[in-house]
């Protein structure tokens, strides 16, 4: 086994320009932070999936990372291939197991982020669309607070108007297709169970029940005053057949939601939505990097 100088010379020398162009790029952008800042240090109020955003980001950091690694290895045992010019069998066979074991080990990695980052995409989407949906509600005197943190999970809207304060929990989920290659559409709330084409669940029921005690607590102990807060379940896309009344929690899709809000009767003073959006203010900053 004889090594090439020479090769192996080239070799770091056609590597060196990307090495170079990282260190520039990286300087650039500390003096940018360095020198220059937001106009604003933070956001009054967070935008819609704000942490399903955050998580995404962090999600195409790892997935960069990993497909430059699945890059890199057999690129490396190619140029170590050619450096050491082996004389038998065995030393090609050792690069190309470790070129293949972590082409396997990161492309398994790189399949299950790619799926995850689909997930979190489809969910930031549909609350996005319901945000949208939401902004309606300004001209009913609503105010609209989204992605409200709480220690350890997020409440993905809060709406405070005179008819009351709602909490919306977004559910997004894929249409599955028949055997005729339509798309299902309908789903089913019996007052304790969603009836999915695929079968029936109780996916996010429970959450945005507990989410409406939990904002009813702390704006209670926050405002000194009892505030009750209506849970609703969304689902963006589907129609929802309800066979059961909404006595503990509205299932809707979020074309209804104006409706349901509007049907309500009038409950809360000025007074009153002053302070609780003055709590919801504060809570829902967001600082401006």
């Amino acid at each position: 086994m004889q090594f090439n100088v020479n090769l192996a010379i080239a070799a770091v020398l056609c590597l060196l320009p990307v090495l170079l162009v990282l260190v520039v790029v990286f300087r650039k952008r500390k003096e940018q932070r360095t020198f220059n800042c937001a106009p604003f240090k933070e956001l009054q109020r967070r935008p819609a999936g704000e942490t399903i955003r955050l998580k995404l980001e962090v999600l195409e950091e790892k997935l960069t990372e990993d497909i430059l690694a699945l890059m890199f290895f057999p690129a490396a045992m190619v140029f170590a291939l050619f450096a050491v010019h082996p004389k038998d069998f065995v030393t090609p066979i050792l690069f190309f197991v470790v070129s293949a074991g972590s082409s396997v080990f990161f492309g398994t990695r790189i399949y299950k982020l790619a799926r995850s980052r689909a997930n979190y995409r489809l969910g930031y989407e549909g609350e996005r669309f319901v945000g949208e949906e939401l902004s309606q509600l300004i001209m009913l005197g609503f105010e609209i607070y989204h992605d409200v943190p709480f220690d350890g999970f997020n409440i993905d809207h809060v709406l405070v108007g005179p008819r009351g304060v709602f909490i919306v929990e977004t559910k997004t989920r894929r249409k599955p297709v028949n055997e005729d290659g339509k798309k299902e559409f309908r789903v089913q709330y019996d007052g304790k169970c969603l009836q999915w084409p695929w079968g029936a669940d109780s996916y996010g029921i429970e959450q945005a029940k507990n989410n409406a005690k939990t904002l009813a607590i702390w704006l209670s102990e926050a405002t000194g005053e009892n505030v009750w807060a209506i849970p609703i379940l969304t689902l963006p896309g589907w129609l929802v057949e309800r066979k059961a009344p909404a006595d503990e929690l509205y299932v809707l899709n979020p074309k209804e939601i104006y409706q349901v809000c509007e049907s309500r009767p009038e409950k809360l003073t000025a007074p009153q939505i002053r302070r609780i959006c003055h709590q919801l203010d504060q809570k829902c900053r967001i600082a401006v990097s």
